[in-house]
């Protein structure tokens, strides 16, 4: 189930919140995992947001939810753009949220 994400070119006042959910459907406890953010145009395939942990904010480690909240220059171009979360243990295990391509889109059109 894709979810999309809509604002405007400047909007940082709305983080993108989501669910981590395996395939099966099942929540992800993120208690003690690090989780970072990245971001690709869906046309040019070019890193909008390259990996990173800043403005990560896990808000309910049980249930799953993480939150990013957008600076001025990841929504100073309009477009549409994959988005992931990425948890990662100490081990160094990693696992991206959504599992499939293109399930989190975040769709940033012109200032009206």
């Amino acid at each position: 189930m894709v979810q999309i994400h809509t604002c405007q070119t400047g909007d940082t006042r709305i983080a993108l919140s989501v669910t981590c959910l395996r395939p099966d459907r099942s929540v992800v406890d993120l208690d003690g995992l690090t989780l970072y953010f990245e971001m690709y145009n869906i046309s040019s395939g070019s890193t909008k947001v390259a990996k990173t942990s800043d403005n990560v904010l896990v808000t309910d480690a049980g249930g799953g939810v993480v939150q990013y909240t957008f600076q001025d220059a990841d929504v100073d171009t309009e477009g549409t753009f994959f988005a992931y979360f990425i948890a990662e243990s100490a081990g160094e295990d990693a696992e991206t949220f959504p599992a499939e391509t293109g399930d989190l889109q975040v769709k940033i059109r012109a200032e009206v």
